[in-house]
């Protein structure tokens, strides 16, 4: 029996030696070598490792393969349920309740009512109500002046909302009370209130009631003030009504969790008054708490069962309640997903290392790129039999979905924790559920994948906000000096953690100007009056007005405006304190040459063109010894230069401080010392270092530095990244306005340094407000001296003057007083006038230089009434178009190319801002003129509108624009490639005084949604579409705009296209436009000059040269053709192209 057993065993052994060796075998002389039709034969057989290392990297692959294969069964589960639960649209479908409630996003979770005691019975006698007297009432209840409360928890001061009071925020209500919207106006109810308290002070009625006007003011921060005095002074039976209005106004400023509370107290006076239980029902369900919201909503229509928006809130409540209970579902299984995916990504990056080392030593029969994952698999499923194609294509759906999960889209799901926002991230994350699937298949290489979903993530992102146009300052870089040396993720994590620690230890505070930061605009006098400044105000503020107020004045961010303190860096942790003298030798910081500084200095300075003079004042070497002293000055003012800069050198050397606070430091230090050069060599190796949320601390420095130097493009890239981190830090404002002040963007300068002054009026020590007081009284002064003198002037040549708003490149000028470049004489001698002069000499006369009107007249007899009968006006169009083809020679029959200079008497003098008229003539047609017509005002009550939901406005045509001739061609448009364009941006908030540009669109959409027949709502939401460089919604609201306007306003929406066209250089797009609003009004000088304009763009000078002088046989001193003609001459004779074909330089002039 034991000899049967030792057989078995023997052969058990050989067989298995025979299957371990079924590839290699040993030669006569020894040799192993591979059998062969063996896969595994080595590139190089003489590698021992590789040939030890076969099996290892064999049974990687085999072992990770049937792990991760385990793990893909999880994955697909948890991938199942989560679609499952992303069908919200059938769901909704099939549930009642969703049904019921309608539009969800309809639902106005922040409806409130004005309770003023008229459903308790109050006598009227306490009301005091009188018939109002109708003349001008100017006063308004001020309850915090008509009476002092002192702190009392009763008033719930313990909350953040009533702590922060000063900024809480709302919209302004539409309705007055009950009780006096039939006798009184707003301005009356509080003349009337403001006297019956001065009369009463205690009285918790008038106090409530002054709570409610403040509401319909929109002026959250008085009317807490009155609600606070309306709780302090009411009785028991009537202090829930104080304490419900009171919690409104929590709600209405989105302080939910404050609102439950006060609501909560008020429920709590009177648990019978259904009011109560409605708005914290509301306030419940914003804060996704749809158990109480329920609950309080019954409790509401029980008490008043006729209540339909409280019926119709019941429903949407239960609805998004099922909704959000599967988010909450999705969410669970989503957080799993992505920590299995993270197993699952290390693991098969683990497989695929140990496929290309076993593929990297095997021989192929021909060159092999064992780097390429794809033939990686094939070559692996035929070695070992496994699917690893298919396997991979799994592998590339995970990839799909690990990547939302890792990305910003994802984590905005999540960020908003209201109901509100229930409805779209649920709609999203079927979407995203969708789009994985839809791409799971389109292509097998992991990489392809990423670049297809950034580009669609990149899109579904700009959509939701406004992209930022302003460029990095890195990427000035050549491209050669981004690779750097390869280092492992590790160590990059934790050097970039090494970093954060560092930082950590000097930030002892929260930013002194955070994002959230509120601003008032209701405290400055230029924020009130709209006349300041006056005269008066003028001469008194004269004698503290700097010397030069065109200056550029040094400019630092402190460190502790970010947090960050300085502390005893560079006394007590360098062990050498502030009184006592830093032992010799001294050395000055240095930091390494940076490639990016060199190319600066040898780039052609702008400062000759744009600086007068830069001003040293003593601000940066306070601070300087602010930082050396911890803030005792007086200790270390005797202290040198040469010692402050060893101590920051030691600084260094020792490795005190993060490497970008001792850069930023060491910049400060040289800049105090007069070398701007070393400064900005620490500046650009304090950026490479420096965390995302400090960079504009560097940044501002920075600017500063390039625009002393005369750098101005780099000095405004700088200072609109710092911007985009901070909007209402005031170095940051103060720089952008230096900056705009240079090229003359009055607008934007006065706007910059009025922000820094609501925020800090004593910045630079009081330097931005009496700059921002100078500003003001030169421009008061320069308009009232142009509105004197412009009508007599007539003028064809602009140059860039004080209030003339330019871009840096020419475009965007948007005022409408000018300043001529010569005043004496240079109408009678410009190049229009010389044109119309030698059109009466025989040279010139000709049939084809006819400038009569009547050769439209076919077109105008001959067009269908009805726009859907397209054939009818493709052929009277073509026609139209055939003639003017024939008929455009401006410059007689030999043409403007056989003209000369010295034929006009045109010098090159006459031509020196040729290149700013094209787009601010067309500026003013475009944009200036439609929106300050009288006839057009912008809708008031956008301002007042609530924001939508949706931050885009969604415009609907609800027609074929394929039956319509005119659509149909504004459809073709290319939308593809708008850019923000941040000027025009600052144009278009400054029509509505509201310089939030994201809520204002917000505002914009509601108003569409509630006016969606309103033509000038639509072209409103065109122009911020256009701007912000959305150009499929630009185009889709300007042809809703046309579609909808009556018809001798049409053509406003065919300009502002054709005008935002030339914006984003879509020339040959814009040039069609402009002929299709001419087509419509042949005899019109507005659209003559649009198309002349065109043909300019495209340096057509034969043919622009006709349209404007056409224009001019309708009114002879229009301006803007006059103006353009001449920029016209001046580009065919003196252009950087000339005679030519437009140059890409040129072409982007003709931008707004």
């Amino acid at each position: 029996m034991n000899y049967i057993i030792l057989i078995s065993i023997f052969i058990t052994c050989s067989i298995d030696v025979i299957n371990g060796n079924t590839h290699w075998m040993v030669t006569e002389s020894g040799l192993i070598q591979p059998r062969v039709e063996s896969p595994f034969e080595l590139a190089r057989p003489y590698d021992l490792l590789a040939f030890l290392n076969q099996e290892t990297y064999w049974n990687d692959v085999i072992d990770i393969y049937h792990d991760l294969s385990k793990r893909q069964t999880l994955i697909d589960q948890l991938w199942s349920d989560i679609d499952e639960n992303t069908h919200i649209s059938s769901q909704m479908l099939s549930d009642d309740n969703c049904l019921k409630a309608g539009q969800l996003k309809q639902l106005d979770w922040y409806v409130a009512f004005s309770e003023d005691g008229s459903s308790r019975n109050i006598p009227e006698q306490d009301y005091q109500l009188g018939n109002p007297l109708y003349r001008q009432d100017t006063d308004v209840p001020d309850c915090k002046k008509i009476s002092s409360l002192i702190y009392s928890m009763s008033a719930f001061e313990h909350l953040e909302g009533m702590i922060r009071r000063e900024n809480l925020t709302i919209t302004p209500e539409l309705y007055l009370p009950d009780k006096v919207s039939p006798i009184m106006t707003v301005d009356q109810f509080g003349h009337w209130l403001s006297g019956v308290l001065r009369k009463n002070s205690s009285s918790w009625l008038h106090y409530n009631m002054a709570s409610l006007y403040w509401r319909v003011r929109g002026n959250a921060p008085k009317a807490m003030e009155c609600s606070r005095r309306a709780i302090h002074y009411a009785p028991r039976e009537y202090k829930d009504i104080a304490l419900l209005n009171m919690g409104i106004i929590f709600h209405l400023s989105k302080m939910a969790e404050d609102a439950v509370i006060v609501l909560n107290a008020a429920v709590d006076h009177n648990p019978n008054f259904y009011l109560s239980h409605f708005q914290l029902a509301n306030a419940y369900a914003v804060l996704c708490d749809f158990n109480n919201s329920n609950k309080h909503l019954d409790h509401c229509l029980k008490l008043n069962p006729n209540f339909d928006v409280a019926v119709k809130h019941k429903h949407g409540a239960v609805c998004l309640a099922n909704v959000w209970k599967k988010l909450l579902v999705v969410k669970v299984a989503l957080n799993k997903l992505r920590d299995e995916l993270s197993v699952y990504t290390q693991k098969e990056a683990q497989m695929h290392n140990s496929q290309s080392l076993l593929l990297k030593v095997i021989k192929h029969e021909e060159d092999y790129d064992y780097r390429d994952n794809v033939k990686n698999c094939q070559k692996m499923t035929a070695l070992t039999g496994l699917d690893i194609i298919s396997f991979k294509l799994k592998s590339d759906k995970y990839s799909l979905i690990n990547y939302f999960l890792d990305g910003s889209m994802y984590a905005d799901l999540w960020s908003d924790k209201t109901s509100l926002h229930a409805v779209d991230s649920a709609y999203s994350l079927q979407r995203l559920v969708r789009h994985i699937e839809k791409h799971t298949n389109l292509a097998s290489d992991i990489t392809v994948q990423w670049e297809m979903l950034k580009a669609a993530e990149e899109k579904a992102l700009k959509e939701r906000t406004v992209p930022s146009p302003l460029p990095d300052i890195q990427k000035s870089k050549p491209r050669t000096e981004v690779h750097t040396k390869h280092v492992p993720k590790k160590n990059d994590k934790k050097s970039s953690s090494h970093i954060e620690d560092d930082t950590k230890a000097f930030e002892s505070g929260a930013p002194m100007y955070p994002p959230t930061l509120k601003i008032s605009r209701n405290i400055e006098d230029f924020d009130k009056d709209p006349e300041w400044p006056s005269n008066r105000f003028c001469k008194e503020v004269s004698p503290n007005l700097p010397e030069n107020v065109e200056a550029i004045f040094q400019v630092f961010m402190p460190f502790e405006n970010k947090g960050i303190r300085i502390g005893t860096l560079l006394t007590e942790k360098l062990g050498v304190s502030a009184s006592e003298e830093y032992e010799l030798p001294w050395h000055p910081p240095s930091c390494p040459h940076d490639k990016v500084a060199a190319a600066f200095t040898q780039k052609k300075s702008q400062k000759n063109q744009l600086i007068s003079e830069v001003v040293t004042t003593d601000y940066l070497r306070q601070k300087l010894l602010e930082y050396v002293a911890n803030g005792n000055v007086d200790l270390v003012k005797h202290m040198q230069d040469a010692e402050i800069g060893q101590r920051i050198y030691a600084a260094m050397q020792k490795k005190l401080a993060p490497k970008w606070i001792l850069n930023t430091l060491s910049s400060l230090y040289w800049r105090v010392r007069g070398n701007n050069l070393n400064a900005l060599n620490c500046l650009l190796s304090g950026t490479k270092t420096v965390p995302a949320r400090y960079k504009d601390i560097v940044l501002v420095s920075l600017a500063s530095v390039c625009l002393e130097m005369g750098y101005f493009d780099e000095a405004l890239a700088a200072a609109e990244e710092a911007f985009r981190i901070s909007l209402y830090e005031p170095a940051t404002n103060f720089i952008l306005a230096e900056v705009n002040m240079l090229i003359k963007h009055r607008n934007t300068h006065m706007f910059h340094l009025k922000q820094v002054v609501r925020v800090d009026k004593e910045f630079m020590g009081g330097l931005a407000r009496n700059l921002l007081y100078g500003w003001a009284c030169i421009m008061k002064q320069v308009n009232e001296l142009a509105e004197m003198g412009y009508n007599s002037e007539d003028c064809t040549q602009i140059e860039p003057g004080t209030d003339v708003v330019c871009e840096k490149d020419g475009s965007n000028c948007h005022t409408t007083n000018l300043q001529c470049s010569n005043k004496q004489g240079k109408a009678d001698t410009s190049t229009i006038v010389r044109l119309l002069e030698l059109k009466d000499e025989k040279k010139r006369k000709s049939e084809e230089d006819n400038m009569d009107e009547s050769i439209f007249d076919p077109y105008i007899v001959n067009m269908p009434s009805d726009r859907t009968n397209v054939l009818g006006h493709k052929l009277n169009y073509n026609r139209m178009i055939i003639t003017m083809e024939n008929l455009l020679k401006g410059c007689g029959p030999r043409g403007c190319y056989s003209l000369q200079a010295e034929d006009l008497a045109l010098k090159k003098d006459d031509c020196a801002y040729h290149h700013l008229q094209l787009g601010y003539w067309l500026h003013i047609v475009s944009f200036k003129e439609p929106f300050t017509d009288t006839k057009l005002r912008i809708p008031a009550e956008i301002i007042a509108m609530p924001p939508s939901n949706k931050e885009v406005p969604e415009c609907q045509l609800n027609m074929d624009t394929s039956q319509d001739f005119f659509l149909e061609r504004i459809s073709q448009v290319d939308t593809e490639g708008w850019e923000p364009v941040i000027s025009l941006m600052h144009q278009f908030a400054e029509m509505f005084d509201y310089y939030d540009y994201i809520t204002l669109g917000a505002k914009i959409a509601k108003y569409v949604e509630t006016k969606p027949r309103s033509w000038v709502g639509a072209l409103s939401a065109g122009w911020w579409c256009g701007t912000s460089g959305r150009g499929a919604c630009a185009v889709r609201c300007l042809a809703a705009a046309f579609a909808r306007a009556p018809p001798d306003h049409a053509a406003h929406a065919l300009r502002a296209l054709a005008a935002l066209l030339h914006t984003h250089s879509k020339q040959r797009d814009a040039k069609e436009i402009a002929y299709l609003s001419f087509y419509m009004m042949p005899k019109s000088k507005d659209e003559a000059f649009l198309v002349a304009v065109s043909h300019t763009c495209l340096a057509e000078y034969e043919k622009a040269v006709w349209m404007y002088r056409y224009a001019l046989t309708f009114d002879d001193k229009f301006l803007p053709a006059k103006a353009c003609l001449h920029a016209t001459m001046c580009l065919m004779f003196y252009g950087d192209n000339a005679k030519g074909q437009a140059s890409e330089e040129f072409r982007f002039r003709c931008i707004l």
